[in-house]
C-alpha cells in the first residue's frame, strides 16, 4: 500500500476510534434515566454531601444537591459525566495538536490504550470516576505549559501568571473533590511547574508557588483525612438524597446506607486489606498484564517521539518521563482499583510526552549515565511490527476498572455487534 493509502487508512482509524465512544457515551449516558448508567459506587461517591457537616470528597455531591436537588441528581451527574468526557477528548486532542507532534501512528495508539479515551467511551469506564476531573486540569496545564513555551517573551509573564493562579485555586479545590489527588495527579502537576520554574529561572516568584502548593495540596489531605466521616454521617448522608434516587441507586434497601457512601464508616485497615485481596484472589496476574501492555504502547510513543540533540545524543525527555512515572507510582498503595491507577497513569504520561516535545529542558543533552543507559532500554524501534503489537493489544483487551475477573478482560465484540445491529435496523434501509 502506498503512504497515502496508509496515511488515508490511519485517519479513518483515528476518527472511528473517536467518534464511536463518543456516540456510545452520549447514547448511554441520557438514555433511560430509570436504569444505572453506570457503577453504582462511583454514582454514590459522586453524591457525598456536606448534610452531615464537612467531610471529604464532599463537595461535588454539595453542588449537585444544592443546584438539582429539587430535580433529578442522577439526571444531571448522568449529562455532567458525558460533558466531561468530551471536555477530556477535546483537551487530549488539543494537547497533541499544540504539541506540533504529527504522527498518525501515535495518536492512534494513544487514543486506544488500555483506560485511554476509547475504551473509556465503550464501557462508560474510567470518565465516570473523579480521576477524569484530575485528567482535565492536568490537560489544561499542559496546554499553558506549551503556550508558555511558544508565546512572546512580552506575554510570557502574563501566561505563567495565569498557570500560576490556576495551579494555587483549583489544585486545594481537587482535594475536595477526592483526597487521592495528592497522590493521583498532584505529583505530576508538582513536576511541570518544577520543569518551567528550572527553564524561567528569572520568575523567581514561581518558587514560592511551588512551596506553597507542597505546603496547602498535602495540609488540605490532612483535612479531609481528619473528617473522615463515620456511620452517622453516612446514614444522614443517605437520607439527604431525595427517595426516588435512592430507590433507583439500591431497590433493595433505599434506607440505608449503601456504596461510597456506606463506606466513608471504614476505617484505614478496611481500605488497606483491599490490598491483599489483590494478591490473594490472583488479580495482580491481571494487573502485571496490563502494567506491562501499557508500559510497552507508553515506549512505543516515546520511542517515536524521542528527539536527539546535535550528533544525535540522548537527551533529557526521557529523564523527565521517568521521574513523572516514579513519581506517580505510589498511587497503587492506597487501594485495590488498579484497573483505574493504571489508566489514570497512562493517560497522564502521554499527556507529558507531548508537552514536553518541544520543552527546552527536556531537549538537552543527557549527562546522567543511568539515565543513559535506561533511556537506551526503554527505546524500541518504532516499526510497523512494534505499531502492531500496540493495536492488537489494545483493541484485543479490555482492561477491568476496578477488580480483576479473567472473564472480563476480553473485549465483547459480540455485544458491541449486536447494538450496532440494532441501531442500523432503526433505518429503513437496513431493515428491509
Amino acid at each position: 500500500m502506498s503512504k497515502r493509502g496508509v496515511s488515508l487508512l490511519c485517519f479513518i482509524a483515528i476518527a472511528i476510534s473517536l467518534e464511536l465512544p463518543l456516540i456510545l457515551s452520549y447514547i448511554w449516558m441520557t438514555g433511560d434515566f430509570s436504569v444505572h448508567r453506570f457503577n453504582v459506587w462511583p454514582i454514590t461517591e459522586w453524591l457525598i454531601n456536606y448534610q452531615a457537616g464537612f467531610i471529604r470528597r464532599g463537595l461535588p455531591g454539595e453542588i449537585l444537591l444544592r443546584f438539582f436537588g429539587h430535580g433529578s441528581l442522577l439526571r444531571a451527574l448522568y449529562f455532567g459525566m458525558f460533558l466531561s468526557f468530551a471536555l477530556y477528548i477535546a483537551l487530549f486532542l488539543w494537547v497533541y495538536w499544540k504539541s506540533g507532534i504529527r504522527n498518525g501512528r501515535v495518536l492512534l495508539v494513544a487514543i486506544l490504550i488500555q483506560g485511554g479515551i476509547f475504551h473509556m467511551g465503550l464501557s462508560a469506564d474510567f470518565y465516570t470516576r473523579k480521576e477524569n476531573v484530575f485528567l482535565i486540569f492536568f490537560a489544561i496545564q499542559c496546554l499553558l505549559y506549551m503556550q508558555i513555551q511558544s508565546t512572546t517573551q512580552a506575554r510570557e509573564k502574563y501566561w505563567i501568571a495565569l498557570y500560576a493562579l490556576l495551579l494555587i485555586v483549583v489544585s486545594p479545590v481537587l482535594v475536595l473533590i477526592h483526597e487521592a489527588y495528592l497522590f493521583l495527579s498532584f505529583p505530576i502537576s508538582a513536576l511541570l511547574l518544577w520543569v518551567l520554574m528550572l527553564e524561567r529561572p528569572r520568575f523567581r516568584y514561581l518558587r514560592f508557588v511551588f512551596i506553597a502548593l507542597c505546603v496547602e495540596v498535602p495540609l488540605t489531605f490532612l483535612v479531609c483525612s481528619h473528617f473522615h466521616g463515620d456511620v452517622l454521617m453516612s446514614q444522614v448522608i443517605w437520607d439527604s438524597l431525595p427517595f426516588a434516587e435512592r430507590l433507583l441507586i439500591s431497590p433493595a434497601a433505599p434506607y440505608s446506607a449503601f456504596g461510597a457512601i456506606g463506606s466513608l464508616g471504614w476505617d484505614l485497615g478496611q481500605h488497606l486489606t483491599t490490598l491483599y485481596g489483590v494478591m490473594s484472589s490472583g488479580g495482580i496476574f491481571v494487573w502485571v498484564f496490563f502494567g506491562a501492555g501499557n508500559l510497552f504502547v507508553l515506549a512505543y510513543i516515546f520511542s517515536s517521539l524521542q528527539s536527539r540533540g546535535v550528533g544525535g545524543e540522548q537527551t533529557q525527555y526521557f529523564r523527565w518521563i521517568l521521574i513523572a512515572l516514579l513519581l506517580l507510582l505510589p498511587m497503587f498503595l492506597i487501594a485495590s482499583d488498579w484497573g483505574r491507577w493504571i489508566a489514570s497513569i497512562s493517560n497522564q504520561i502521554i499527556l507529558l510526552m507531548f508537552a514536553f516535545w518541544k520543552s527546552g529542558l527536556s531537549r538537552k543533552p543527557e549527562v546522567n549515565s543511568l539515565c543513559l543507559l535506561f533511556g537506551r532500554r526503554a527505546t524500541l524501534s518504532a516499526s510497523s511490527i512494534a505499531f502492531g503489537l500496540c493495536i492488537l493489544y489494545e483493541i484485543s483487551f479490555k482492561m477491568p476498572e476496578c477488580c480483576a475477573y479473567y472473564t472480563d478482560i476480553y473485549m465483547p465484540i459480540a455485544v458491541y455487534w449486536d447494538l450496532a445491529l440494532k441501531f442500523l435496523m432503526q433505518f429503513p434501509l437496513f431493515s428491509l
